[in-house]
């Protein structure tokens, strides 16, 4: 064999060589594409799977009775019925629209004696008739009271947000707007409950104006202060947005509040300490019944959502209480969650 023949040859052998370890590189990399493919193809479909339970969370509304033993109620008012709502967010998306539109099919046939809303119901007033509408099908018989939260006052970390003038939706629908003022219901037997709503911008510093607890209450309620001989005749009741902690001042005036505005968390994960929010705000009353004071704060998870129309481990809610009188002396009883209620549903008194 000639040397040039043989020079050829080893030069055909090192070409072959090198085709062959690069179709062996390709054939590695088209095999690790379709595996990176099925990886990215997982996290979407497992990313819109958690979006749709989300979303269907979001409107997973539970509705439920309850009984509620309130220390000092006056006992001529034990078995008064109370429909909690708060934060619809009306307008912000459909999913809310729908959640109400459950509730509301559920709650007028009860035909409770109150309604409370406790602040962030209405948005958009273009968009806040729908809401207002459901509303206006309950007609409770004593009337339904509101108050304001951040969102009717534009008060939002939304971009866009901005004060909304819903004044006048509320009197139209039927709807009392408590704003720092109070309502005296029809005395029953010479007793009577009065519902105060705190004002979102002031925090019920109205209410506090006067000086003495009693004098404040019955002063925007349109009545001179209560004698001696009146004491604890009077029950108030407080509305208010953002729950108060327990030593402030409203605390040692009004024996029962009923406030909103946590949405319960919305968004929960699983952690070694239980459900925690992803983000928790400083308030530590995100949902339930809890000691306030010498009384007991009521929070509501709200029927709708903010931000995004997702709910995880924090369905929304909407409760009938049940009022129910109990001596003073036996107000330091256990008060369950409602993860903890009976088989009736009821706070065991």
């Amino acid at each position: 064999m000639r040397g040039g023949d043989y020079s050829r040859l080893q030069g055909v052998s090192g070409a072959t060589r090198a085709a062959g370890i690069a179709a062996v590189a390709r054939t590695g990399e088209g095999r690790r594409r379709p595996a990176a493919a099925r990886v990215a193809g997982g996290l979407v479909a497992a990313g819109g799977l958690a979006a749709a339970y989300m979303v269907f969370e979001a409107q997973w509304v539970k509705r439920r009775q309850v009984d509620l033993p309130v220390p000092g109620l006056p006992e001529m008012w034990s078995g008064l019925t109370v429909l909690h709502l708060a934060d619809v967010h009306a307008g912000a998306f459909l999913t809310n629209e729908r959640s109400l539109r459950k509730v509301v099919r559920w709650a007028e046939p009860l035909a409770p004696d109150l309604v409370f809303l406790t602040g962030d119901i209405l948005g958009d007033p273009a968009k806040s008739g729908a809401c207002l509408d459901l509303l206006a099908q309950i007609r409770p018989s004593l009337g339904m009271f509101a108050v304001t939260g951040n969102h009717e006052h534009g008060l939002s970390k939304a971009p866009l947000a901005r004060p909304v003038g819903t004044s006048g939706l509320w009197s139209a629908a039927g709807i009392t707007l408590l704003s720092d003022s109070c309502v005296a219901l029809p005395p029953r037997h010479g007793t009577q409950v009065i519902v105060c709503g705190a004002d979102y911008l002031t925090g019920g510093y109205g209410l506090l104006a006067d000086g003495s607890p009693a004098g404040a209450v019955a002063k925007t309620a349109g009545d001179s202060p209560p004698s001696a001989g009146r004491a604890g005749v009077a029950f108030p009741i407080l509305l208010i947005h953002d729950p108060p902690p327990a030593d402030a001042e409203l605390a040692s005036i009004f024996p029962l509040a009923f406030a909103g505005h946590t949405h319960g968390g919305q968004l929960r994960v699983p952690a070694p300490s239980g459900l925690t929010p992803l983000n928790r705000q400083h308030n530590k009353f995100l949902d339930g019944v809890h000691r306030w004071g010498a009384g007991l704060l009521v929070v509501t998870r709200g029927v709708g959502t903010s931000f995004l129309p997702f709910r995880l481990f924090t369905r929304p809610e909407a409760t009938l209480w049940r009022l129910v009188y109990t001596s003073p002396e036996h107000s330091d009883q256990r008060m369950n969650a409602p993860e903890e209620e009976n088989a009736h549903g009821r706070i065991p008194g």
